[in-house]
């Protein structure tokens, strides 16, 4: 609302002119913030809220330093340590959890895919975590939430293939994990030495045999082992069941020749490129300069680690690009045809608009 006392104030002394410009500019900004949102990469712990951090931090005396530091790759690796070392509970992971799709549903968000890696904590077991976080998923009633299970590359393909098969195990005899959990996440530290050539297998049993959407971290730092190829030619066979993370060094060419959606982090991306303006995102350069390139959906990635909000993601782009609301509803729109609980999203935004068009 600071914007509008501006208007008014610039009015009522006379700038009349100067109103006709600012008043536009904070219709479309209101537009964009109350506009029904779909996010689709979210790393639960990363969604952690900054002020969580700190008092969890607090009690175990842990060093915060590394939070005031630019956020290059190596840092935001630091900070992840940070958050690990913090989130050491089953109850504090339902904490992280419930608070973030509180911020997400606070930010016009209808259906959110959270996405986490399952640990052992205290004593209990990955699929413990997996059952709490798909609890807390189930039961939050002001947004459609579903969770994608997290395989961190750098922990190899013998720790993925044991925590799937624990995964798959969970899925026949939980009804409710099984509702929720709707795809698996390829990620971890882009700089570890496996490839997505060795975990290739894994997920096509996940996307051919378990029918679930297949998630996949590409292209986030240049690699020499022929990695983004590997992972476009195997989401090109079913595009519809892959997205794809960032694929910031990709090129435009060989995405769209796959077609499958790109998950864009502004902030995130900004970041870890050190971009001096978000014009020199390639994405989002390609999809709103240029008309081109796959379709893309606007996402966090972590939104406690780099300070930001969905709201914030969608301002950014209108502001370095001139975007209209109704051209990010088309990007919504987007998103939403790709959510790997398509009829779920689908109505969960459906009716997220009809709400909006009755205030």
């Amino acid at each position: 609302h600071a914007l509008q006392r501006v208007v008014v104030a610039v009015a009522v002394a006379g700038g009349a002119a100067a109103a006709v410009v600012l008043l536009p500019r904070w219709r479309a900004r209101r537009k964009i913030r109350r506009m029904p949102k779909v996010e689709l990469h979210a790393h639960l712990n990363g969604s952690i809220r900054r002020a969580t951090l700190a008092e969890l931090a607090a009690a175990k005396g842990l060093d915060v330093g590394v939070l005031g530091e630019p956020r290059t790759l190596e840092n935001c690796f630091k900070i992840f340590k940070l958050i690990h070392d913090c989130v050491d509970s089953l109850d504090i992971v339902k904490r992280v959890a419930r608070e973030a799709l509180e911020d997400f549903a606070a930010d016009g968000c209808a259906y959110v895919e959270l996405r986490s890696t399952p640990r052992a904590l205290g004593g209990s077991s990955e699929a413990d975590y997996v059952e709490t976080v798909c609890r807390e998923v189930a039961a939050f009633p002001a947004a459609t939430a579903r969770l994608l299970v997290s395989v961190d590359r750098s922990r190899g393909v013998t720790a993925a293939a044991r925590s799937l098969e624990e995964l798959k195990a969970l899925r026949r005899r939980d009804g409710l994990v099984d509702r929720h959990v709707v795809g698996v996440d390829f990620s971890g530290n882009p700089t570890s030495q496996h490839g997505f050539a060795a975990f290739e297998h894994l997920f096509r049993e996940v996307r051919d045999d378990w029918g679930l959407g297949c998630a996949l971290h590409v292209g986030e730092t240049p690699r020499t082992d022929g990695d983004v190829d590997h992972i476009l030619r195997f989401a090109s066979e079913k595009p519809r069941r892959v997205r794809l993370g960032h694929a910031l060094a990709a090129s435009r060419s060989d995405l769209e020749r796959c077609s499958a959606l790109v998950e864009v982090c502004p902030s995130s991306n900004t970041a870890t490129l050190r971009l001096a303006a978000l014009t020199d995102h390639p994405r989002l350069s390609d999809t709103f300069l240029r008309a081109a390139g796959p379709p893309i959906a606007l996402c966090t990635d972590d939104s406690g680690v780099f300070d930001t909000s969905l709201n914030n993601e969608y301002l950014m782009v209108h502001e370095a690009f001139g975007t209209s609301p109704e051209e990010l509803v088309r990007v919504v729109d987007d998103a939403a045809e790709a959510a790997f609980d398509l009829a779920g999203c689908r109505a969960a935004l459906r009716e997220a608009r009809a709400a909006l068009r009755t205030r």
